[in-house]
């Protein structure tokens, strides 16, 4: 009995541990959350930081880099492929016909004037003009049917546009002269590879062209029994022209006689997107009743393309030739500069 009174002495200790333990557990937990958050914070940063970088990291500088080693790449690929075609020419001991002449001398142009090696550039031509006599055999004379049916005129109008004129960035009037030297006779139309329609001028007779390695198409039409026009390095020829090709193109520009299909004034004949370096395509008019100064020139009065080439535009209306006229850059080629007096006038 004489230990009743301490119990309830116990208790009250017992119960004071008890209150004591659970608030050193509540600072203790208090402690932990305070602090983690700064150590979660602490340890994020790092990360973001790497983030920033990452961002940061220059990776925009390299792609120029990368795009000029390709454009170099595709010319020395271009390059390679006239080699080529050049040395197969050397092999076979044989000569070049004009046409394929032009096509090669042309192609080496447009290498000189986006910058490819002039020295290697200027040896190959030297080559091509070795394997060369002018009106050397090799293109047929145009189809017997269209030369028979056609009509004489030595005037025709052309009343339709060739292409959409708002693609067009500039016409170079003929005549140029390019590395070989090489006289260019027609004219240059320049729509950077954009993808344009080729309409007919005029009624035309589908007379000769080509298909070949890096033309693709070159397509003469007979516009009179005394006119016809040419465009050279069309791309997608209507399914009508392009399946009286074969299937494959050849190593050379050859033309052949076509079948004399024929076009009215404004029907679409092709499209184009130009030559894969410069993006601009071919159109010449030649007149057979006209002779230019050439024919006085004994470097050039050998061949009709040279001689009897005249001003494209000078055929269409008025109101057309004024537009054509606008786009005039005689210029706008470096590697192809004005020879002499242009036959076009402003």
């Amino acid at each position: 009995m004489r230990y009743a009174g301490f119990a309830p002495v116990l208790l009250l200790i017992i119960a004071a541990l008890v209150l004591a333990e659970g608030t050193l557990g509540y600072r203790y937990q208090s402690r932990i959350d305070v602090v983690s958050p700064k150590s979660e914070t602490a340890e994020s940063a790092p990360a973001t930081e790497d983030l920033k970088r990452e961002e940061n990291t220059p990776d925009i500088v390299k792609k120029p880099v990368e795009t000029k080693m390709t454009e170099r790449d595709d010319l020395a690929a271009e390059f390679a492929i006239l080699e080529r075609e050049i040395g197969e020419v050397e092999q076979s001991g044989n000569f070049l016909s004009e046409a394929h002449f032009n096509r090669l001398m042309s192609d080496l142009d447009a290498l000189s004037q986006s910058g490819f090696d002039p020295a290697r550039v200027l040896a190959l031509e030297e080559r091509v003009a070795q394997h060369f006599i002018k009106d050397s055999p090799g293109a047929p004379a145009p189809s017997t049917e269209a030369t028979l049916n056609c009509v004489s005129d030595p005037s025709p109008v052309f009343t339709n546009h060739i292409t959409d004129l708002s693609k067009v960035d500039y016409i170079v009037p003929p005549p140029t002269m390019g590395t070989g030297p090489s006289l260019k006779t027609h004219s240059y139309i320049g729509t950077d590879h954009t993808r344009v329609p080729v309409y007919a001028p005029a009624a035309l007779t589908l007379d000769n062209g080509s298909f070949f390695i890096d033309g693709p198409y070159l397509i003469e039409f007979r516009v009179s029994c005394e006119v016809k026009i040419r465009f050279g390095h069309i791309t997608e020829p209507i399914a009508a022209i392009k399946n009286l090709f074969p299937s494959e193109p050849k190593s050379d520009s050859r033309t052949e006689a076509l079948t004399p299909l024929t076009f009215a004034a404004g029907d679409l004949i092709a499209y184009t997107t130009g030559t894969n370096m410069a993006g601009n395509w071919d159109f010449g008019v030649y007149n057979s009743q006209v002779e230019n100064r050439y024919i006085d020139n004994p470097d050039w009065n050998d061949s009709a393309t040279y001689t009897s080439a005249v001003c494209p535009f000078d055929y269409f209306t008025p109101n057309l030739r004024s537009a054509y006229a606008a786009k005039f850059n005689a210029t706008a080629l470096g590697g192809n500069p004005p020879h002499g007096a242009s036959f076009c006038t402003p």
